[in-house]
């Protein structure tokens, strides 16, 4: 049984971690793979959204605590398990099409550090948030505080990252840390979420998501070249023609993504 699984809904990519019995925490070869799913999905023009879940009731209780604690003395091998962690956020946050995170139980520590990468976190009524570094000795990384913060506000990001308590799904709500709270199968209602996206142009969808992640990022200026790239490309697109000519003709327009 894969450690993570992938699977396909017409233009959706659903990603679940799958590892029930650790509650979906994540050892450093779950990492890799996890960010080689994200990293594969880049080079797929036919994917217009990602929904990232867990099997079994939980999101991702983070890392393996376990695993960690069997490489902390052996400077490579930490290092080496760090880098695919980092690898995995980057890759994650690098997508090029809207993230949705699908979140059920627990969703802590690195779990919560990947819904905060994605684009938009529903959560049902099972679904618990935490980031708890302080109670094991560790320090939540500087991009994932700054994320946190952005998203759930510096009062609820103290409050999380000083007590380390779990917030349950109304709190996370109330906070903007997700964006709905669903009844339920919560991979169902991401879908339902996705759906007036992907059929959207995707090189709209494209500069809209790097400029939203810049600003929560304070990198709006290193983009800013990017974006008008990509608005040139945009201005020239074969899709502009076909939103041009669906709106003349009052019908949906059919976007390629070129």
């Amino acid at each position: 049984m894969a450690d993570i699984e992938r699977e396909r809904r017409g233009s959706v990519a659903i990603i679940a971690i799958n590892r029930p019995a650790k509650r979906n925490a994540l050892n450093a070869a779950a990492w890799q793979a996890l960010g080689d799913s994200f990293v594969a999905l880049r080079s797929d023009p036919a994917i217009r959204a990602i929904i990232l879940t867990g099997r079994g009731g939980a999101f991702c209780a983070g890392d393996e605590i376990g695993a960690f604690a069997a490489v902390r003395d052996d400077p490579p091998a930490r290092q080496a398990y760090w880098d695919a962690i980092m690898a995995c956020y980057a890759a994650v946050s690098a997508s090029l099409v809207p993230v949705i995170a699908a979140v059920s139980g627990p969703c802590v520590g690195g779990g919560c550090t990947l819904a905060l990468r994605a684009d938009f976190r529903l959560a049902d009524a099972t679904a618990r948030f935490g980031v708890p570094p302080a109670k094991l000795g560790l320090v939540y990384p500087a991009d994932s505080t700054q994320l946190l913060a952005a998203t759930a506000g510096i009062s609820m990001a103290r409050r999380m990252l000083y007590t380390g308590e779990l917030i349950d799904a109304p709190a996370a709500l109330a906070c903007g840390l997700v964006s709905e709270v669903v009844e339920g199968d919560v991979v169902e209602a991401a879908l339902c979420l996705a759906e007036p996206m992907i059929a959207n142009a995707p090189l709209s969808i494209r500069a809209a998501k790097l400029a939203c992640d810049a600003m929560l990022q304070g990198r709006l200026a290193e983009v800013a070249g990017e974006i008008a790239a990509l608005s040139d490309l945009a201005d020239r697109s074969a899709d502009y023609r076909e939103g041009s000519l669906a709106f003349a003709q009052k019908r949906k327009p059919v976007f390629t993504g070129r």
